[in-house]
């Protein structure tokens, strides 16, 4: 391939010219994101069952639905939440391939619908949600002080219809609505006078409203369907439905005669509103695999002419949040890095090596990238921060493979070979040494290939991106670079005497600093191969010490997500119906108008927010609780969040930043299992009141919630047999007093748009529901009496939970810890389990710690097998490289030197230790061991050429002292801008790379040589 490359250099450049062109082109329209996609390991089943309480949910379909699909072995945990009319269980898959998760899903539906028969015959059919990953791209508020929430849903009806029209648009949905309902409002006293009951009204209206198929009717060879249809299409012929005959008369009873009937909003279950107007939350999802910024622009042109031309007045859209504005902020940052990065490359290898060398060594830099975005376009591979950041990683290894080939040229050329003999044989000498490099790299990468879970989905196209720019290299430096050098590089003979490069030497002072370099070096090591066994142990002692560090530094898997927008979640302390949570949170809406640090913010309450990012985790239903955007400084967060608690009396506010990794609902997490709930109960109640003044710690809650006063009506089965009612008449009767029974629908002629339920409603008087229920009236199916409810039913009052929560089939309460900006919550953990260390627990009953800390401990734990692999893939290259077993244990053992300084660059600059300071240390093997590999092989070369083992040993490490180094400073060098600008995320990556490079290569060029000739050089030289 090398001797190919030097006699056909033309085909060669052309090859280039084309690979640069693909390359960028198709980088044009590449598909981009601000983080990886990944399959959900999470899936939601919810069943609605109106009327009952947590307890009869818990019942009759959590548990029948828990032992279904509690056999699958698949499943990791299983979270169950119990409320008033409705059960949700969320199920959480152990780390499996996107393809088996998908097929899981599918069973476990299939294990669904074959239990649906087992629930209650009017509980609705459960539905399975499983795309968790999936948020939405753009969120728009619609507002207005002026209109009517069907006006709103009108208006924001015609902008979904305007922006579905274009393909790059996946779906459009509106959040919030407020529907409309025909309310039956009956008149009691003029039932009575016409003896008519409410349940005759209910069968009335259901026998009215009808649509039957009526068969086909044949006329000689023609069928013409018959359809009957009495279906209500106008509010006017609901009142005119005939209800009864008048006993008096004989006269039709109109329903308008002894009901007002009217169309009206219904009752609200749950809120939006966008600083502190009315809204409709309009959520946008961009389509896969396109350029989203291309859709963005053609999709706010839709929006901008809706505006336009369409909207009402006193009407606003207001953006809320726009993935593609990160989406661009994110890779802009990146791709100015990955420029910084290739020119600061460029300038070191032209200072160090001259302007002729630095273009052969730089020019297979874009050639790569070039390269790796051919493949990420072929294997579908987005452009996102994961995907750049694997490039800038690249760039220090892939630069070190030309340094080496173009050196090694250099070396034949001084040696008075012609350019074709040079280059040829100068490739050729070096081409096994920059595989075994390369493969040992990529072999370091191996961990994070394999790494599963959530984490390793993540990164999962770093490492492969990486070994395709590392193998782009080996090919570029058997190519590319013999085919530049013949052309650039000068036999000795023919070069100038001033050349570009010595002049660059004279302005930067080169030769001057590296001869003083190389001088004070060669002392120090004659020094240390006095008494290399001390120096060892030395090495040793200062990598022990550096591990002290640890416990200080704290352990986060993945940092904040850095940008100004943050979300806060609202709980109202006491239970709450939906109309008192919105006035709290419009409170809160009110404080945030006034606060300069925010933009703008919108919520939603009794519902969960739309999922606007990859992590956030929406509330389930619950009419006391709410979830703020918010779009402002984050550095204000916490500040917001305090003043929040201390002004608005009744609500626990917690602001969260949103998170990369995997979203945990508290930091600490403390379960407490057992069958009871009112011994739950008071078990967490101890338990926040043990760990409430822990240091560090902050809002501790539980999920059970807050217990309410409930109603419970108690039917006497023989008092009501007597008089001939059913529990459905009573059931049906109390539910049109409290909130009314849906006995039908009205589907409006030529309007498209969901039906419009028909509600019957005992009118309350302005009365207390205790009040209305005893004063209603129940109607005999069979004798037509009207019974009063106490008769024939005992009224209680009730203390009940609002909540039941299960995890594992089993109840549990969970009381969570929130940590305060600054503390280390694995210190805050520590605290809590001494706070209860002498806490006596009730037999039947445990409390297990979770949390931050399970997560790290998984994704830690998925790393350990993986990076095994992967040393023993590293020895084995190196062992099949050297022939011995010894000399690549001298190369493994420096790996640990690049830890130490990791541990104090981290520690100085304050990351702790995260998942992506452990990438950078994998990371960093690869190119310790390749420093390894450079020096060892030239010392066994020298080894036989010199008497003295230590004279063999001091020239070797001389010799390899200037590419180490240059490679040494090129890696630190294209990784400070994103150590400087990578935020959270990157800079501790790009930390203890730099940290570790710069400690270990020092290091390397003592401990190599110092174990070396405590290990082999008095055999070899013997020998």
């Amino acid at each position: 391939m090398v001797k190919w490359s030097v006699e056909h250099k033309s085909i060669v450049m052309l090859l280039t010219i084309v690979t640069l062109i693909s390359g960028f082109l198709l980088y044009g329209n590449m598909e981009r994101q601000e983080n990886p996609s990944i399959a959900s390991p999470i899936a939601t089943i919810r069943c609605i069952y109106g009327g009952a309480s947590p307890e009869d949910i818990e019942k009759l379909i959590i548990k029948p639905i828990e032992n279904k699909i509690g056999d699958i072995s698949e499943i990791k945990k299983m979270e169950s939440f119990c409320m008033d009319s409705i059960g949700v269980i969320k199920v959480t898959l152990k780390d499996l391939s996107d393809s088996a998760i998908a097929k899981v899903w599918d069973d476990m539906k299939e294990d669904i619908d074959s239990v649906e028969a087992e629930l209650p015959a009017d509980a609705q059919k459960p539905v399975v949600e499983t795309d968790f990953t999936s948020s939405y791209g753009i969120l728009l508020g619609l507002t207005s002080k002026d209109y009517t929430y069907q006006d709103l849903k009108d208006v924001a009806n015609e902008l979904k219809d305007v922006l579905k029209e274009d393909a790059g648009v996946k779906a459009v949905d509106i959040f919030g609505e407020v529907g409309q309902q025909v309310e039956i409002s009956l008149d009691m006293v003029k039932l009575q006078q016409y003896g008519i009951t409410p349940t005759n009204i209910a069968t009335f209206l259901k026998a009215r409203n009808i649509n039957i198929p009526g068969g086909n009717l044949e006329i000689a060879s023609t069928k013409i369907p018959v359809q009957i249809s009495g279906e209500y299409e106008t509010v006017d012929e609901i009142k005119n439905t005939i209800v009864g005959v008048s006993q008096e008369n004989g006269t039709p009873v109109y329903l308008k005669n002894v009901a007002d009937v009217v169309q009206k909003e219904q009752k609200a279950e749950a809120f939006a509103e966008v600083n502190n107007q009315k809204a409709l939350i309009i959520g946008v999802k961009y389509a896969d695999a396109q350029n989203m910024l291309t859709i963005q622009k053609r999709l706010y042109d839709k929006i901008e002419e809706f505006k336009q031309y369409q909207l009402y007045t006193n009407m606003e859209i207001i953006t809320l949040t726009d993935q593609a504005d990160f989406v661009k902020s994110s890779i802009s940052l990146f791709q100015s890095n990955l420029i910084s990065a290739v020119i600061l490359v460029a300038v070191v290898v032209l200072i160090t090596m001259g302007i002729r060398s630095a273009v052969i060594v730089s020019l297979p830099i874009p050639v790569v990238i070039a390269i790796v975005f051919i493949y990420m376009v072929l294997t579908e591979i987005p452009l996102h921060q994961v995907s750049i950041a694997s490039l800038i990683i690249s760039l220090s290894l892939l630069v070190a493979n030309g340094i080496v080939a173009n050196d090694n040229i250099n070396v034949y050329l001084e040696k008075g070979y012609s350019k074709k003999d040079a280059c040829i044989q100068g490739i050729k000498e070096v081409n096994i040494a920059i595989l075994t490099s390369t493969l040992t790299t990529v072999a370091s990468f191996l961990p994070l290939a394999m790494m599963q879970g959530s984490a390793g989905k993540f990164v999962k196209s770093l490492p492969i991106l990486v070994s395709v720019a590392l193998l782009g290299s080996y090919i570029t430096s058997l190519t590319l670079v013999p085919s530049t050098g013949y052309w650039l590089l000068q036999p000795k003979s023919k070069q100038k005497k001033i050349a570009l490069k010595e002049k660059l030497k004279t302005i930067f002072r080169v030769e001057k600093i590296g001869k003083g370099v190389l001088s004070v070096y060669e002392k120090l090591l004659k020094s240390a191969l006095k008494i290399p066994k001390l120096l060892i142990c030395v090495f040793i002692a200062i990598f022990v010490l550096s591990g002290t560090l640890v416990p200080s530094m704290g352990i986060q898997i993945f940092p904040p997500a850095e940008r100004d927008q943050y979300a806060l979640n609202v709980m109202v302390q006491d239970g709450s119906t939906i109309e008192h949570s919105k006035q709290v949170m419009e409170k809160i809406g009110a404080y945030l108008d006034a606060d300069d640090s925010v933009q703008n913010y919108s919520f939603m309450v009794g519902d969960g927010y739309p999922k606007y990012y990859v992590t956030f985790t929406p509330n389930e239903l619950d009419t006391g609780k709410a979830q703020f955007l918010v779009n402002g400084k984050l550095s204000e967060i916490n500040r917001i969040e305090k003043e929040l608690n201390e002004n608005i009396p009744g609500v626990v506010v917690n602001a969260k930043e949103l998170e990369i990794g995997i979203p945990v609902t508290y930091p600490i997490e403390i379960r407490i299992t057992g069958a009871d709930t009112e011994v739950l109960r008071k078990i967490g109640d101890d338990v926040k009141n043990r760990i409430y003044q822990v240091e560090g710690g902050k809002n501790a809650e539980d999920n059970y919630g807050y217990s309410s006063n409930k109603l419970k009506i108690k039917v006497n089965e023989e008092k009501s047999n007597i008089v001939g009612i059913s529990n459905y008449d009573v059931a049906s009767t109390v539910r049109m007093a409290v909130n009314g029974l849906q006995v039908s629908e009205l589907k409006q002629k030529d309007i498209d748009e969901d039906p419009y339920p028909i509600n019957i409603k005992i009118p309350d008087n302005h009365k207390t529901k205790r009040e209305v229920l005893n004063d209603i009236y129940v109607t005999s199916q069979i004798t037509g009496e009207n019974v009063p409810l106490p008769q024939i039913a005992n009224i209680v009052t009730e203390s009940s939970m609002n909540k039941i929560v299960r995890r594992d089939e089993k109840r549990t309460l969970t009381v969570g810890l929130f940590v305060e900006d600054g503390y280390n919550t694995q210190t805050v953990m520590k605290q809590c389990e001494q706070a209860l260390q002498d806490y006596e627990i009730p037999e039947g009953y445990s409390i297990v710690f979770g949390g931050e800390s399970e997560e790290n401990k998984d994704t830690f734990s998925s790393l350990v097998i993986p990076t095994l692999i992967a040393v023993v893939a590293i020895y084995l290259i190196l062992v099949l490289e050297f022939g011995d077993i010894r000399q690549p244990l001298i190369i493994m053992g420096t790996i640990p030197l690049s830890f130490i300084g990791i541990l104090w660059g981290l520690k100085l600059l304050n990351y702790p230790i995260g998942f992506m300071a452990l990438l950078g240390a994998i990371s960093l093997m690869g190119v310790v061991v390749n420093n390894g590999i450079v020096l060892l092989d030239y010392i066994n070369a020298l080894i036989k050429e010199y008497d003295n083992p230590v004279d063999a040993i001091v020239e070797a490490c001389k010799t390899r002292l200037r590419p180490i180094m240059i490679g040494m400073i090129t890696t630190v060098i294209s990784l400070i801008p994103l150590a400087l600008t990578g935020g959270l995320l990157w800079a501790p990556l790009a930390t203890s790379i730099v940290y570790g490079m710069l400690l270990s290569s020092v290091l390397t060029m003592f401990v190599i040589p110092s174990a070396y000739y405590v290990l082999l050089a008095k055999k070899r030289k013997s020998n």
